[in-house]
């Protein structure tokens, strides 16, 4: 019998001092196999893939834009804007001014402390916002385009994103 340098060592370490180790095993150990269970088949993936943001419906973003505009939220706001966003004035002589994402929520934070010009109560347009969870689609609109108070919103490749704003600033 062959015994390993690890097993020598171990024997010595342990304080003894013969160096012929008995064994006390008879015969050799029969294999034990164990039984496998049959593998578990996969199941298919039921996950609904997300729709194509050009898909998106205006319901799911005006619930983000919402929320975000009432929570004063700038990155949630400046990620609902469009790449540019053209800020007008009250009237068509205004000049047209050009506000990248990191602009609009100051300005759209100014804006909805006004009114609208329109409103019958006179109400800001946070208090317009606040009292409407769900967006009111005006037919005069095309299907992607949606304007809610001095706001418009469209639809494109990116899904739904603010694109104009309508707002002087008092002097």
């Amino acid at each position: 019998m062959t015994i390993g340098l690890g097993a020598l060592l171990l024997v010595s370490a342990c304080g003894g001092n013969e160096t012929a180790v008995e064994t006390n095993v008879t015969e050799a150990a029969a294999p034990v196999e164990t039984p496998v269970a049959a593998a578990t088949p996969m199941a298919a993936a039921t996950v609904t893939p997300a729709a194509p943001a050009e898909k998106q419906s205006l319901d799911a973003f005006w619930t983000k834009f919402r929320a975000a505009a009432l929570a004063k939220d700038a990155a949630g706001i400046a990620a609902l804007s469009a790449p540019v966003v053209v800020q007008r004035g009250d009237l068509d002589d205004a000049p047209e001014k050009r506000l990248s994402p990191a602009q609009v929520p100051a300005v759209l934070a100014a804006l909805l402390e006004q009114t609208d010009g329109v409103d019958a109560a006179n109400r800001t347009q946070r208090q317009m916002l606040q009292a409407m969870p769900v967006p009111k689609r005006d037919g005069a609109f095309p299907e992607d385009q949606f304007r809610f108070g001095n706001m418009e919103f469209e639809r494109g490749a990116q899904g739904w994103r603010l694109v104009r704003l309508y707002y002087e600033a008092a002097e």
